[in-house]
């Protein structure tokens, strides 16, 4: 078909002319026209149903028809309760509402259900399309006392059908009623009628006839590349040349005929020519209705239209630049004309965005204005294709802060293109990007992944430029400093947003390489994409949740592009720290073994052993917890931890059904029998609920094979700590434990906290320095702990101590401060330094979660790293399946290490000193005769000692004195455990004496040393 490309489609005026009436022909025989009520099920119990018959020739949507059905309770003129229709119903089809606690057979034919107290036999009931009442059973404002009627033919207690010959509802609520005229009535629970019915109704037939056009007769404003539309009274069938269009320059037109059986669509084969007359003639002959009663069976009379098309693609316009203006909002309102090539094209039934973007082609020159705008079309649309260059009438204003134009008129004016233009971050300011809304843009940087939170509910990621976002004060002080790189920050990231605001989308498109996100095909923060291509708008992703902000669609724009390259793989190993004790903190994110199900109307887990019920956080269910402790196991077992401090597990004792207690028989039953256990504080203090009564606690697991718990279990839960000078419990108690590494008997003590959130506020309000709510509080907690570790809680009088857990403090706020102040050292900025990060809130990186060492622990740490398996990975890649289609839960899952949490582990290698001890044999060299004695030296070291070796031998005397005989070469060293010591001493002095040093070094390379003497007396008595 050789001719440009035109469409127009109007929402607010086209349709009305499409469907203006048209003259009937004849009159049509009476029918139902609406839909009625068609049964009544008032049975025992909540057996109770209402059927609605359709028998109006068409099938009919309830929810966009606005039917609905009211109850009215006691005689109350008032409806209390109405129950709006959903779904449709076929011609000659029933709809079954009922309560839903019906038994099974009533349910079985039930297209919808409600679970609201129904009426009983005295209560009136009304089907309503809108406002408009269209059938009523009983009288409404009357209470009959029991029921209308008697007998079978009641309302109460019975089953009542409509007579076959009702054809009609019975609009009038306010008349007496009385079932027996219209209905028949049935024993009390017969539901064999319900869910078909039959109405002796068959009209008169009328021959088809042509009830609307488009254009209609004498229009002059048809545009001259828009379809005709041809609307019949009933289906129909057309043979030969049912219809001829002619036009006085352009001749017969042929055209294409799409749609029906009721109403058709002609695509002429070429443009019309604008001021030309032109005539539709429908010819009777050609058309058939399709029904079997008969006769008539063809139209009667030719129908014609005359029209005079349009060429609007001609006319001038108000360009798009000009309607923006330079401002945050439009420059002109109300109703323009503009026209623009479509540059994003997101049309469709919400949850699509429901229009599409269009730009000038040539633009205005000036960088402060817009040349794109959204246009809105608000219905199931699919107007225009990318590339199209569409002329659009309507209402200009905005919505969610967007630009846009409510659609009246689109009419295609041939196609087009446009090249994007560059944008890069940081931007200048926070209106920046408003001077790009709606265009065709491209970001020519390197943008990484700097958040991806919302990636699962609403398909968005967020970039930034130069690498991923830091969290302020995890890398400058509090205060002007954060703030100031809180406002830089802001000015550095944009959301990349998929093509609709579904919520929930299957599949999740933004993952590496353009394919959809899985388990096996992650995006990870810190990854990459360049020279990403898309619309850049203003608006939410279609929830509150998500707000505002500018956003850059790739997915369904103009040449829309976005790749994303694995700049930050996932760890294939867990950090090698060294040592021969590993110690990791760990937050569990609500380790759960006790579940609320799902619907979620329950409270099954209490506050701590016997305390009030509360609601269960983590899984919903068995199974959603076996996908949990499936991938918690394998988080822990990569790591190969001896002891571990956890967070957020379910506060519920120690018994061998606690969530502690399942989650060490996990791990046992993939290693050994007791491979790990857990630090039982309550059996240990003697006191049920030592650890409080949150939902969640802190707690220690270790491996007996290497470590032993000793001293005293000791936990810290005074209301000091706990309260942090707030009115409240904030902070969760803290426990520390002592623990002596079997293989040398050395000891040190792991420390386990979980402060105050951020989330909420506490008495005092946020400072607004960049550290959040309740820093106060934190701080006091912080000092707290300081102050109860000095005074050796575990009795152990050992002062190698290492803090770890979640401090909801940042590196560089005050709580950490506070805690090197008092002698601790951060262990993750010594080790791995300023980029560190275990977690991520609102796209900026750093650490909640602390490895703190005091100052005798220090030189034996050998190594510190943060595992990154969760805060890296999207959190819709976890164990929950709730949003997730079957599809989803599929492939998002695997029983692997990652997104565990939304924390990742800290990891801490320890390497404590051997012990060693040397004794020599003789230790005593008698007579001083100047002759050589062999000595031999003998070790007592502890289990991990991988060697001992002889550093020196040394004398309190010089080898050769003068007058005293002596000879050199007084240490002859014959191997590491054997030497020659010569027997000789001053004869003025006191007596010599040899010290022997050795060194032990154990296999994580730690050294201790021992000393031995042997001794030459200056004489016996000495």
């Amino acid at each position: 078909m050789n001719k440009q490309f035109f469409k127009i489609f109007s929402v607010m005026t086209i349709l009305a002319l499409m469907f203006a009436t048209v003259p009937m022909q004849s009159a049509q025989a009476a029918m139902p026209t609406e839909l009625f009520f068609s049964e009544y099920i008032e049975g025992s119990s909540n057996n109770k149903a209402l059927e609605i018959y359709n028998g109006t020739g068409a099938a009919i949507n309830l929810a966009t028809g606005g039917y609905n059905v009211q109850m009215f309770f006691n005689g109350n003129p008032v409806s209390t309760l109405t129950i709006n229709l959903t779904g449709s119903v076929a011609n000659g089809d029933v709809y079954v509402l009922a309560q839903s606690s019906a038994n099974a057979t009533i349910l079985a034919q039930a297209d919808q259900t409600n679970g609201s107290g129904w009426f009983n036999g005295d209560d009136a009931v009304v089907l309503r399309k809108g406002t408009v009442v269209i059938d009523v059973l009983g009288q409404v404002g009357f209470d009959p006392g029991t029921e209308w009627g008697t007998g079978l033919i009641s309302t109460a207690d019975n089953t009542l059908r409509r007579a076959a010959t009702i054809c009609a509802g019975d609009p009038n609520g306010a008349d007496a009623f009385d079932p027996s005229v219209e209905w028949e009535g049935y024993a009390q629970d017969t539901f064999g009628g319900l869910g078909s019915h039959t109405a002796n109704c068959s009209p008169d037939d009328a021959a088809p006839e042509v009830t609307s056009t488009y254009p209609v007769d004498g229009s002059t404003n048809f545009p001259i590349g828009a379809n005709l539309n041809v609307t019949f009274s009933e289906a129909v069938d057309l043979t030969g040349s049912w219809f001829d269009l002619s036009c006085s320059t352009s001749g017969a037109v042929s055209a294409s005929v799409s749609g029906g059986p009721v109403s058709f669509t002609l695509d002429p084969a070429v443009n019309l020519v604008g001021g030309e007359i032109c005539t539709l003639t429908v010819y009777a002959s050609g058309v058939t209705d399709q029904d079997a009663n008969d006769p008539p069976n063809n139209m009667v009379f030719d129908f014609t239209v005359g029209f005079n098309p349009y060429d609007v693609c001609a006319q001038p316009y108000t360009s798009i630049p000009i309607i923006q203006g330079s401002g945050a909002t439009v420059a002109l309102t109300g109703t323009q004309t503009t026209q623009g090539v479509v540059v994003g094209d997101y049309e469709g039934a919400s949850p699509a965005l429901r229009g599409f973007f269009i730009q000038d082609v040539a633009g205005d020159g000036n960088p402060a204005t817009s040349d794109g705008i959204f246009v809105f079309e608000g219905s199931n649309a699919n107007t225009v294709s990318l590339g199209d260059v569409v002329r659009v009438t309507g209402t200009v204003g905005e919505n969610q802060g967007q630009s846009q134009i409510s659609v009246g008129t689109i009419v295609k004016c041939g196609t087009g293109t446009v090249t994007p233009t560059d944008v890069t971050f940081p931007v200048a300011s926070p209106d920046f990007l408003e001077q790009y809304e709606g265009m065709l843009v491209r970001l020519p940087q390197n943008m990484y992944v700097t958040e991806h939170f919302q990636l699962g509910r609403f398909g968005q990621v967020v970039l930034s430029s130069g690498g991923r976002l830091q969290q302020p004060t995890n890398v400058v002080n509090p205060g002007p400093p954060s703030i100031a790189m809180q406002i830089a920050n802001n000015l550095n990231k944009i959301i990349l947003d998929d093509a609709s605001q579904v919520q929930n989308p299957d599949p999740i498109l933004f993952a590496r390489g353009g394919l959809p996100l899985s388990a096996s095909n992650t995006l990870r923060g810190g990854d990459i994409a360049t020279n990403i291509v898309g619309v850049l708008n203003y608006t939410w992703a279609g929830n509150s949740a998500s707000g505002n902000a500018y956003r850059i669609r790739p997915i369904n724009a103009l040449n829309g592009y976005v790749n994303f390259e694995p700049a930050n793989p996932r760890p294939t190993s867990a950090p090698d720290v060294g040592g021969d004790v590993k110690v990791v903190g760990m937050n569990l994110l609500n380790y759960f073994n006790t579940f609320d199900g799902l619907p979620d109307t329950v409270d099954n887990c209490a506050l701590g052993v016997g305390g009030a019920a509360t609601d269960c956080r983590g899984a919903d269910t068995q199974p959603e917890f076996d996908r949990q402790w499936s991938k918690t196991v394998a988080a822990i077992l990569s790591m190969n931890p001896d002891v571990i401090g956890v967070n957020e597990i379910e506060n519920d004792g120690y018994g061998p059904d606690s969530a502690i207690a399942h989650l060490v028989d996990q791990l046992n039953a993939a290693t050994a029998p007791g491979t790990y256990a857990f630090i039982d504080v309550d059996a240990n203090t003697g006191q049920v609920n030592v650890m409080g009564t949150d939902a969640i606690k802190v707690g220690l697991l270790y491996k007996p094979a290497v470590v032993t718990p000793v001293g005293q279990t000791a936990p810290l839960n005074s209301v000091a700590f706990v309260n942090g000078g707030d009115s409240a419990p904030r902070s969760r108690p803290s426990l520390a434990q002592a623990f002596q590494q079997n293989a040398n008997g050395q000891v040190f003590i792991v420390d386990v906290n979980h402060l105050k959130s951020k989330g909420s506020a506490c008495d005092l309000p946020d400072q607004g320095d960049g550290q959040g709510n309740c820093n106060q509080v934190r701080v006091n907690a912080a000092t707290e702990l300081m102050n109860w570790l000095a005074t050796d809680p575990t009795g152990t009088g050992d002062t190698d101590i290492l803090l770890l857990g979640d401090y909801n403090s940042y590196a560089m706020e005050d709580p950490i401060t506070v805690i090197k102040n008092s002698g601790f050292t951060n262990l993750i900025s010594s080790f791995i330094g300023p980029d560190a990060y275990s977690y991520v809130f609102d796209g900026q990186w750093g650490y909640l979660d602390h490895a703190l060492g005091s100052a005798s622990i220090v030189p034996e740490i050998t190594g510190v790293g943060d595992y990154h398996i969760n805060s890296d990975e999207p959190s819709v890649l976890d164990y929950n399946t709730d949003f997730k289609t079957d599809n989803l839960q599929n492939m998002l899952y695997a029983p692997d290490q990652f997104r565990i949490s939304d924390h990742d582990p800290v990891m801490v290698g320890l390497c404590l000193p051997p012990t060693l001890n040397v004794t020599v044999s003789p230790d005593s060299l008698w007579p001083p005769n100047h002759k050589y004695v062999t000595v031999e030296a003998s070790f007592a070291s502890s289990l991990d000692v991988a060697s001992v070796t002889l550093l020196s031998i040394t004398s309190n005397e010089p080898d050769s004195r003068q007058g005293n005989g002596d000879k050199p070469n007084d240490i002859v060293i014959i191997d590491n455990d054997t030497f020659d010591l010569r027997a000789e001493r001053a004869g003025g002095g006191e007596g010599r004496i040899y010290t022997i040093t050795y060194q032990a070094a154990n296999t994580c390379g730690n050294t201790v040393t021992a000393t031995a003497t042997v001794t030459v007396p200056h004489d016996k008595g000495n």
